[in-house]
């Protein structure tokens, strides 16, 4: 039976490549064209496709953010990558595959579609053509990264003088900055079967970094990790410190450019001016990195930034907040003073103090007051009381948001109880309690009701303080987040289950709503339930 196969290609190889599909039918049968790294995904889980064929395409952070897309739908096709190095060369790589004949039968579709415009060369250590030079390029580049992880962790300025001339880096004797991005929140578990291709790009991210510095004051390019990208920045030297700041900015402003991809955080150090002071910015990174959480919608995260940011808190002003927040949960959940006093008590007193202690203390004593309230309509969990070093990943925001869905659901959980008056909004819920794994809208539900679009709209949000369309949403997040507690189902096919029929979008909004992936809210809650 043809393996079915999804293509991201430019016109001209798609064109080649479909006229040279009939001829190999018997194998190969391409099923769709994607205009987008992102429709990749959701078409091979839509077609049920066994190989994803793509091209390399600038700027290279697309392909980071497919491979991160690839490992969040927990799915592990068979991956073909190639990039064209010249008009008339290809490379490319694939993944590491038990069926052999599969594999040769597909470097011969591919390199006799292409054979009359282009020389293809497959990349892999353990081939016979150039396999010497691809390894020669390796081993060199991996003495140059243990020689700038070695300047990390510190040394003296006649070793780094050393250094520069074994590896010919391109650094000043003084005068830098230290910038890092972490470029992924997942690991790769497929790393052994995909190492070339993630290799490969990995390798052109840095080029395209190294290409925006060379057109400043250069700097050094490397990895610390296969997920955290480091960058030694000369600084740019200028009569005007106006125009050093300004020329400042535009370098990273060009470097987001490059390096826009699923991040979880990124730093940016203070001038550093010998050599000897790199490990002490680096040593600042790992302190300040928590800080995250607070500052997340920054576009670095600096020291002058957390200076600047922490603010002394009023205690007293914290707890008369939380005193009226209980009230509130006790007495009347839907008054609309409890979203507008959590909202400031999250983002204009939590937030500016920069405390982990304050955010739990807050935190928790609003979960207790709830939990006490509701009971099992609650769920305190476990996943709300990450460590700094998780909490990381998410923001304040996010867990404000987090906190006033849990109160939206939790309005209607209580909806047939005594909370909601309207009969017309009950029967709305009941509607989408009883049909949210199907394919309903909110036009469907206000038809069920035999009610105007609008009018029902405006009497749900008036009753439950949050559109229909959200509390479909948020409801079927929250049967999501059970299923993964409760299951060992793939996140696919619980995105199915609870309604969402495409994958990415299923995603997307899991981690819009709970600040976490589908897969990482897997391994969070995995760790909790150990814990």
């Amino acid at each position: 039976m043809a393996k079915k196969m999804v293509i991201y290609t430019e016109e001209k190889i798609q064109g080649l490549l479909y006229a040279s599909a009939p001829f190999h039918s018997d194998d190969f049968e391409i099923v769709y064209n994607s205009v987008s790294y992102e429709r990749l995904i959701d078409k091979m889980i839509e077609l049920k496709a066994d190989i994803v064929m793509f091209q390399l395409r600038t700027p290279i952070y697309h392909a980071q953010n497919f491979f991160a897309d690839l490992a969040e739908a927990n799915i592990s096709p068979l991956l073909f990558a190639f990039e064209t190095i010249s008009d008339d060369e290809i490379t490319y790589f694939t993944t590491t595959y038990d069926d052999f004949d599969l594999l040769d039968k597909l470097k011969y579709f591919f390199s006799t579609a292409l054979e009359k415009d282009y020389n293809c060369y497959f990349s892999y250590i353990g081939e016979n053509s150039r396999t010497n030079s691809i390894m020669s390029s390796r081993l060199k580049k991996l003495e140059k990264t243990e020689y700038m992880n070695d300047i990390l962790r510190g040394v003296t300025k006649q070793e780094f003088l050393y250094y520069k001339k074994q590896a010919s880096l391109q650094l000043n004797d003084s005068g830098f900055f230290l910038c890092l991005w972490n470029l992924a929140e997942i690991e790769y578990v497929d790393h052994d079967l995909n190492k070339n291709i993630y290799y490969y790009v990995g390798e052109k991210l840095c080029e395209e970094c190294q290409f925006v510095l060379d057109n400043y004051n250069g700097g050094e390019v490397f990895y610390i990790t296969p997920t955290h990208l480091c960058l030694i920045i000369n600084d740019i030297p200028s009569n005007s410190e106006a125009t050093r700041i300004q020329k400042q900015g535009e370098l990273m402003k060009k470097l987001n450019a490059v390096l826009n991809c699923k991040t979880a955080f990124r730093y940016r150090s203070s001038f550093i001016k010998t050599i000897e002071d790199i490990r002490l910015a680096y040593e600042s990174y790992h302190r300040l990195k928590i800080y995250n959480f607070f500052c997340r919608e920054a576009e670095f995260l600096t020291p002058e930034l957390i200076e600047t940011s922490r603010k002394k808190v009023d205690h007293i002003k914290i707890d008369d907040y939380l005193q009226q927040i209980k009230e509130l949960i006790d007495h009347n959940i839907t008054d609309p003073r409890l979203e507008l006093l959590l909202e400031d008590l999250f983002l204009n007193m939590i937030k500016p103090s920069c405390s982990y202690n304050i955010y739990y203390y807050c935190q928790t004593t609003i979960s207790a007051a709830l939990l006490e309230r509701f009971g099992n309509l609650y769920k305190n969990r476990l996943i709300e009381n990450n460590s700094p070093q998780e909490l990381v990943y998410s923001s304040i925001e996010q867990k404000y948001t987090n906190l006033i869905e849990s109160i939206h659901l939790l309005r209607g959980e209580i909806s047939n109880r005594y909370m909601i008056k309207n009969p017309l909004v009950l029967q709305a819920i009941d509607f989408i309690h009883d049909h949210y794994t199907e394919d309903i809208s909110i036009n469907m539900i206000a038809e069920h009701l035999k009610l105007n679009l609008s009018y029902f709209s405006q009497i749900f949000t008036k009753e439950m303080g949050i559109n229909p369309r959200k509390y479909l949403i948020t409801f079927r997040i929250q049967k999501a987040k059970e299923m993964i507690e409760s299951s060992n189902e793939l996140v696919s096919n619980i995105g199915i289950n609870v309604g969402f029929f495409e994958v990415k979008h299923f995603s997307k909004t899991f981690k819009k709503i709970t600040g976490l992936t589908p897969m990482q809210y897997k391994k969070q809650f995995a760790k909790g339930e150990y814990v």
